[in-house]
């Protein structure tokens, strides 16, 4: 849902199918300045599976959301939050899309500790976001991201979006990608019931039979209709986080929210940097 040109949109009143367009943050950090990242043994076990999809940067509001039951960060980007490993968070670099800037910036910065986690492309089922077909997806998976397993990482398949065509692009994704390693499926949800996220979730775990990381997901309306207010968002929520922990292939969900500047019932963070009441119960599992 986030796009490399940042400015956020009017982000959480409007329903959204493609999302907000994110900077190109800030400077790629290189692995010589990094403390060696090491994955948290946390996760993927109940009560520590949240994580924050960020695009923020260096903001020193960072500090804010780490509790023991967030674990995992990415940035969209290869680009590390300076406070990133202090904070003790686990680190996903992404390869975003195919533009070669990006690539450039992804082969410097992903060495070996850097980060624990590859992330795949940003939705490329959608046209405003990474926009690759399944066979130029796998081409460059296999040329940039297939080596980083060699340097101590796992790696999550390309993150597609809630239209339809999802499921099928990614199945056509895996069947390009012949002799590929991908240890989890990436996706992601947008909706207003907390039911369907469910059901969206045992569907892509039935068809993949792989371990899940939900890297965005939001309750909001898809069809013109009123957004959840901010209780029916923390009553759904709530429940989102129960059903996560209780279901031991859903390894890391990432609510989308933790953004400066956002005023709407699914905002999960104040104007000021704080954690909103919606924020709160994310980060501390639970309402």
């Amino acid at each position: 849902m986030f796009s490399t040109t940042f400015k956020l949109f009017a982000f959480l009143s409007v329903a959204i199918v493609s999302g907000p367009s994110v900077a190109a943050g800030p400077a790629v950090a290189r692995h010589s300045s990094q403390v060696e990242a090491r994955a948290n043994p946390s996760f993927g076990k109940s009560g520590s599976k949240v994580c924050l999809a960020w695009a923020e940067g260096n903001n020193l509001s960072l500090s804010n959301f780490k509790t023991d039951h967030v674990v995992g960060l990415y940035s969209y980007s290869p680009a590390k939050p300076s406070a990133s490993n202090s904070l003790g968070f686990d680190f996903w670099p992404m390869l975003w899309g195919g533009d070669q800037s990006k690539i450039n910036d992804f082969e410097s910065a992903v060495k070996s500790g850097y980060g624990t986690i590859v992330l795949g492309f940003n939705e490329p089922n959608e046209q405003g976001q990474a926009n690759l077909d399944p066979n130029a997806a796998a081409a460059l998976w296999k040329q940039h991201i297939e080596p980083k397993r060699a340097l101590g990482y796992t790696l999550a398949s390309p993150a597609v979006s809630t239209r339809p065509n999802g499921q099928q692009w990614l199945q056509s994704f895996l069947q390009a990608c012949t002799g590929c390693s991908v240890d989890y499926i990436a996706v992601h949800w947008y909706g207003k019931n907390e039911g369907d996220l469910e059901n969206y979730l045992k569907q892509f775990h039935g068809a993949f039979d792989k371990p899940i990381l939900l890297t965005e997901f939001g309750f909001r309306s898809t069809d013109g209709g009123a957004p959840p207010t901010q209780s029916e968002q923390i009553s759904s929520m709530d429940t989102a986080l129960k059903f996560f922990d209780a279901n031991d292939w859903i390894l890391a969900a990432c609510p989308f929210g933790f953004v400066s500047g956002g005023t709407g019932p699914d905002a999960l963070q104040n104007p000021d940097g704080t954690p909103s009441a919606l924020g709160k119960v994310v980060i501390n599992d639970g309402a």
